[in-house]
């Protein structure tokens, strides 16, 4: 991920709970590098200290761009530090090797197309688009993993082709591309059932591009939890495909109960909590927000907002959610008011402003924005200072109901005394010229 893909976001001055170097432990390979130059671009206290650990880990790799970029960045805030200094005998290393490695796989896929070898050819795409991942060039690599396609043969063949095309995409940011891709796999009267688990996981970091909260702990609650904690096979050689590649059973969790305190109800969520097994495993690994779900089930909506704001900077700093958190805190906000409001008939605008711990003014302007938008069927009286639910006209609904009913008798009755008169006189088609009565080669 190149170092403008986040530079326009939100930058946070404070300092999140987890240190740098143990949380960094967590992710490896272009995931721990992406996040450690996220981490550069967006939370100034940790600046030096992610592009540090991010030159160390390009040192790595063959990504000699990337490096040198982040070497740039690490001389504009710590121009005396000596590692903000180009290593210019391992760029020349690298640099040759991967030319000489480009070079050799270029002249080889030359050479297949020559022969006219369409399962050569199908493999040398694939390897170059192997190598320019590796060195980082993600556009290339797209490009060459998407040339299979004309040479594919085979359901194994278009599905290696879409996962290869997958991996690149969501590194991207490219959701367009991911969602065909998927599609293509959908698409296969058979596959391998080892990639479902990462497929579901593509899918619900999809969702959370979109905003679709809801379609996001669904899809994600689905994801089992081993799957998240070791390596899923792939059977092409030399290629691996993980859900690690991009996100951590505890980044899972914290995707998963922030969009469910977002989207679902009291009950849902206290259904969820009870009995899914797979989501009380996914949530061991974040304590916290098994804490923010059970408040909100038993209406503690102080404790949550205390725990959303000690979080917050944590979450800005995760590459997934970082430009979804003002948005999830806002719907969270309208689904503990929403829930709240619920349980009342009539409340009162302080004993609320207490229960969710902020001032009564902000409870005001919070229940006019929801009222004025159709988010909770409440009336407020700003004079007296409370509010009453508008519960929904019973009388109505069963009057509703019972002429519904009585609609769809009188149509069916019409309905049979059509038939009935058919029938009487004589009216009726059979299916079958033959026993209709009729002889279709007499004219009337």
């Amino acid at each position: 991920m190149s170092s403008e893909t986040h530079a326009s976001g939100k930058v946070v001055d404070s300092l999140p709970l987890f240190e740098l170097e143990s949380h960094i432990q967590n992710y490896t390979g272009r995931n721990a590098v992406d996040r450690l130059l996220f981490i550069a671009d967006r939370c100034v206290p940790l600046a030096k200290d992610a592009l540090t650990l991010a030159i160390a880990s390009l040192k790595q790799t063959a990504e000699v761009n990337r490096y040198e970029d982040a070497v740039e960045r690490l001389h504009e805030i710590a121009p005396h530090d000596p590692r903000a200094t180009i290593d210019t005998v391992w760029v020349d290393e690298v640099s040759k090797a991967t030319r000489s490695t480009g070079d050799k796989l270029e002249l080889e896929l030359k050479s297949y197309k020559n022969n006219l070898i369409k399962e050569s050819i199908r493999m040398g795409n694939s390897e170059l688009g192997d190598f320019y991942f590796s060195i980082g060039d993600l556009s290339s690599a797209s490009k060459f993993y998407s040339r299979q396609r004309e040479y594919c043969t085979t359901h194994k063949h278009i599905e290696d082709m879409s996962m290869d095309m997958i991996r690149v995409a969501v590194y991207q940011r490219n959701w367009s591309q991911v969602e065909t891709a998927m599609s293509r796999i959908d698409a296969l009267p058979s596959k391998n059932s080892d990639i479902d688990p990462y497929l579901k996981a593509v899918r619900g970091l999809w969702s959370l591009a979109q905003s679709n909260f809801a379609l996001t702990a669904s899809t994600l609650l689905n994801v089992p939890v081993e799957s998240l904690t070791h390596l899923a096979p792939k059977s092409r050689q030399n290629a691996t495909y993980t859900i690690t590649d991009f996100v951590t059973v505890n980044d899972v969790a914290v995707v998963i109960g922030l969009c469910s305190l977002a989207s679902y109800s009291r009950n849902a969520l206290k259904d969820l909590l009870d009995n899914n097994a797979n989501f009380k495993e996914i949530l061991e690994s974040e304590a916290h927000i098994r804490t923010l779900l059970d408040s909100f089930v038993l209406f503690d909506y102080k404790s949550i907002f205390s725990t959303l704001e000690k979080h917050k900077t944590d979450y800005m700093l995760d590459i997934w959610l970082a430009d979804h958190v003002e948005k999830l805190f806002d719907r969270i906000r309208e689904n503990c008011y929403t829930q709240y409001v619920r349980g009342y008939q009539r409340g009162y605008l302080d004993k609320m402003a207490a229960r969710f711990g902020v001032s009564q003014d902000d409870v005001e302007k919070d229940l006019i924005a929801l009222i004025e938008s159709d988010k909770v069927p409440v009336r407020l009286d700003l004079e007296n200072k409370y509010f009453l639910f508008k519960s929904a006209d019973e009388r109505a609904d069963v009057y509703d109901h019972v002429m519904s009913i009585a609609n769809t008798f009188e149509r069916n009755g019409r309905l049979l005394l059509v038939n009935i008169g058919v029938l009487r006189g004589g009216l009726e088609i059979n299916a079958k010229p033959e026993s209709s009565g009729f002889d279709l080669k007499k004219r009337p």
